[in-house]
């Protein structure tokens, strides 16, 4: 992604009224946070998170990474990594949330990283891709003949079936983008030990999670 893509997506976490805007709920308990794939740290940044507590972002993309550390306050910690290895140690954050960046992961690998580094009673917040977007793109790339796109959207929507529907993923040029599903990404959830609240029907596919007490099981 651009810096410009990143700077749009900041302008848009910072304007409460732009219906593209989705935000996890910051609550008391949330000392120690996680956005995973967070560009600039721009939902980091509009969450207005109180001093006291710990945040960090990390995203694979190094100069969105640089230009974040520029506009964060010394609370928000940006890292360089990929949310399928997390550089961080086991049970450390109370919320983990990820805004539209686990789709195009390896879901598996996130979401099993996700919950090794959430405590037992922490949350998870996600917002994800429903097949209907994909669609959208596709019938958008065939009236203007973009070959290319239609072939991408294609591999997307495979990918998606195979995730959803047996849990795997392939990988097309080195991505591993797919669409998801409630019943996959339920499934997904539930083999790394993770549960999942009820789903948030709006403008966004919102997915809320919980890393289980230990003294509750899973």
């Amino acid at each position: 992604m651009s810096v410009e893509y990143h700077q749009s997506e900041l302008a848009i976490a910072l304007d409460p009224s732009n219906p593209a805007r989705a935000m996890p709920s910051i609550l008391p308990k949330h000392k120690r946070i996680l956005d995973v794939g967070c560009g600039m740290g721009q939902s980091l940044l509009a969450a207005q998170l109180p001093s006291d507590a710990e945040a960090y972002g990390v995203d694979c993309d190094a100069s969105a990474i640089e230009e974040g550390r520029r506009l964060t306050p010394s609370n928000i910690k940006l890292v360089c990594a990929g949310g399928e290895s997390l550089p961080f140690e086991d049970e450390y954050f109370d919320l983990v949330f990820s805004r539209v960046a686990l789709p195009y992961m390896e879901i598996n690998k996130a979401l099993r990283e996700i919950s090794r580094v959430l405590k037992c009673g922490g949350d998870l917040w996600l917002t994800l891709h429903p097949a209907s977007m994909v669609l959208s793109r596709a019938k958008r790339s065939a009236w203007s003949g973009d070959l290319k796109d239609i072939v991408f959207c294609s591999y997307v929507l495979l990918n998606g079936i195979l995730f959803n529907y047996f849990g795997i993923q392939t990988s097309f040029l080195g991505r591993q983008e797919t669409f998801q599903t409630v019943g996959g990404i339920v499934r997904a959830m539930k083999r790394v030990g993770l549960t999942c609240l009820p789903v948030q029907s709006s403008a966004h596919f919102i997915v809320q999670g919980q890393k289980p007490s230990a003294d509750k099981g899973v």
